[in-house]
């Protein structure tokens, strides 16, 4: 018959190591079951990749074509740097009357709840880049209480602006009949750390993509959502983590 001793022994030992094997079995077996993620973005391609020596269907999600901008610092960034790094993105331009006070202010309350996150990064093009030079963006920063380094402000020709606006499925265009000259949307776009546009689905079930920059409640639900790709990709790092060091041995 086991003492009592032993039996409290065995409790504690229990207590200690179930949670470590529990974590485990989660992070590096269960493949992403159980796991809430939020959905891709744009249209798939099906391609073949080889797997135990067997052609099988793999999906890739569309991703964030390639650019390069300068920043409010008169740096070049590119989409390239952004890889392994989670962003929202957005358009705007500094003399905008209307929508972009409003939606910036947002982003900037996003920034803010997220600094802790050294992962986390905001992109905002510009779309008069006549006016938003490299010292009209710094000033800007500065007025908007924009972190350094964290949150970028982008400008360059003006055709390549708006293409990319098309690319993160945004708009962009002069307009003179509206306020300020130009016409942009007012959403954000969340990124993942290989350049896929992320998003959840609203309670019908439909994919809601971007998130209005001038709602509390869409830009709330875009914080939420941060937490949740913050989670998949500390997941993703160790699982990929756990793979190299058993491959190393």
């Amino acid at each position: 018959m086991a003492t009592k001793s032993s039996i409290t022994k065995a409790v504690l030992i229990s207590v200690l190591v179930l949670p470590s094997v529990l974590y485990f079995v989660f992070v590096y077996g269960a493949e992403g079951n159980f796991f809430q993620t939020l959905d891709y973005v744009g249209p798939k391609t099906i391609v073949e990749k080889e797997v135990d020596g067997e052609l099988v269907p793999d999906t890739l999600h569309y991703s964030i074509p390639p650019f390069e901008f300068r920043t409010q610092d008169d740096t070049l960034l590119s989409s390239e740097e952004m890889k392994g790094k989670i962003y929202v993105a957005n358009f705007f331009f500094s003399t905008c009357p209307t929508v972009c006070p409003a939606m910036n202010y947002n982003v900037q309350q996003v920034q803010d709840r997220f600094l802790g996150y050294e992962h986390i990064y905001f992109l905002s093009f510009t779309v008069d880049p006549e006016h938003d030079s490299v010292p009209v963006l710094k000033a800007y920063e500065q007025k908007i209480g924009a972190e350094s380094g964290r949150w970028f402000f982008l400008t360059g020709e003006k055709e390549e602006l708006y293409k990319t606006a098309s690319d993160f499925f945004l708009s962009a265009q002069v307009d003179s009949a509206a306020a300020g000259g130009f016409l942009h949307s007012e959403n954000l776009v969340l990124v993942d750390w290989e350049g896929r546009i992320r998003s959840r689905r609203d309670e019908q079930g439909n994919l809601k993509a971007v998130y209005s920059g001038t709602s509390p409640v869409e830009v709330n639900d875009l914080k939420d959502d941060i937490k949740i790709l913050i989670a998949e990709y500390e997941k993703t790092k160790s699982v990929n983590e756990y793979k190299a060091s058993k491959a190393d041995k």
